[in-house]
């Protein structure tokens, strides 16, 4: 595992405080999104961090926790317009951004993957970010382990998020919020699926099953019905958004469910 260090924090505190200053100055560049399984620092890193694990499966549990314990969930002003070095360097991400840092993480250890496109209720969201969509875009991977496909997105919520956001669900009854549904988890263990935002037994939930994708990139030039698409007045309106997510998700971190306090205003 890395040695821990303090530059993490402080990138995160960056994004945080620039988003509303930067975001509508960074181009739409779909490039950016694109899975970049080449980058050196992809490659050392998950050799580094699969050093020492023998099974293919052990190797993908180890890629998974690292992306969900070190790089915390939240968003930055390119919303879903990130390479898997961008996600790297900015300590923080959801859905679409830490699926595309997996990706490219198992891809470098030599374990097949890929990403699988839905919809979720943006129920799961309330409480942290409101994108004025009844849905909004998801995607989980699927990692290919003893010839089959193994799908998880419990590596999306940071424990420590994923805990206190569980308390609070537990406290107001709720079935999603703070950016997990109640029943989720958030940990794996290669063998079976296991989720902390997709619910693939509820169709009330999931309206859309998008299908396999190269990456982010390709789906949002392939789905026009896709609910969370950068437009221009996205880039406008999202730095602020993010900057607030940010902050009611760092305050449930360390505030605990008392910290959610009138957040959640409807339950789901």
């Amino acid at each position: 595992m890395p040695k821990s260090s303090t530059r993490p924090d402080r990138r995160r505190a960056f994004f945080a405080s620039t988003a509303w200053l930067v975001g509508p100055l960074l181009p739409m560049n779909s490039v950016l999104a694109r899975v970049l399984i080449d980058d050196p620092q992809i490659d050392e890193l998950a050799e580094q961090l699969v050093s020492g694990r023998h099974s293919t499966r052990e190797r993908a549990v180890v890629l998974h926790d690292f992306v969900r314990d070190e790089i915390q969930f939240g968003f930055t002003p390119n919303f879903y317009a990130m390479s898997a070095a961008d996600v790297l360097a900015a300590r923080i991400g959801y859905g679409h951004t830490k699926a595309t840092l997996f990706v490219a993480l198992l891809r470098a250890a030599g374990i097949e993957a890929r990403q699988q496109f839905v919809d979720l209720d943006a129920a799961v969201w309330r409480g942290l970010v409101d994108l004025h969509t009844p849905f909004v875009d998801h995607s989980y991977t699927e990692v290919r382990l003893a010839g089959a496909w193994i799908p998880t997105d419990s590596y999306v919520v940071d424990m420590p998020l994923f805990r206190a956001a569980q308390a609070a669900l537990r406290t107001r009854k709720a079935a999603c919020g703070f950016g997990i549904v109640a029943t989720g988890r958030a940990d794996w263990d290669g063998r079976i699926p296991s989720f902390v935002q997709f619910r693939a037994d509820s169709p009330v939930m999931s309206r859309h099953r998008w299908g396999v994708f190269s990456d982010v990139a390709a789906f949002y030039e392939a789905t026009p019905e896709a609910w969370n698409r950068r437009t221009v007045a996205m880039r406008v309106v999202h730095p602020l958004a993010a900057l607030t997510a940010n902050q009611a998700a760092e305050a449930l971190r360390s505030g605990g469910p008392s910290a959610a306090h009138g957040r959640l205003r409807t339950s789901a």
